[in-house]
């Protein structure tokens, strides 16, 4: 294989690597409240009663927060309020 081929692999695969590590803004300012609940600007107690609830009943509005699920994981939204859970 020619040297420039594998400096090309090299520098691509430094760059995955790089990207990988940074954090994603998605999840960025979440606290983990634990049992799979994480959240951000709300306090954990809301957050838990909120993924219970919506794993109850899957209601798209739980206390004024929009709620939706893909696969296994809901997510909850109030202005800056968020909560993220597995179902």
């Amino acid at each position: 294989m020619p040297t420039g081929r594998i400096r090309l692999l090299i520098v691509a695969a430094i760059a995955a690597l790089a990207l990988i590590a940074i954090p994603s803004s998605a999840n960025a300012g979440l606290r983990s409240c634990g049992g799979g609940v994480r959240a951000a600007v709300v306090p954990c107690s809301k957050a838990k009663r909120i993924a219970h609830e919506y794993a109850k009943t899957q209601a798209k509005s739980l206390q004024g927060y929009r709620c939706k699920s893909r696969r296994s994981h809901g997510r909850c939204v109030l202005d800056r309020k968020i909560v993220t859970f597995r179902l």
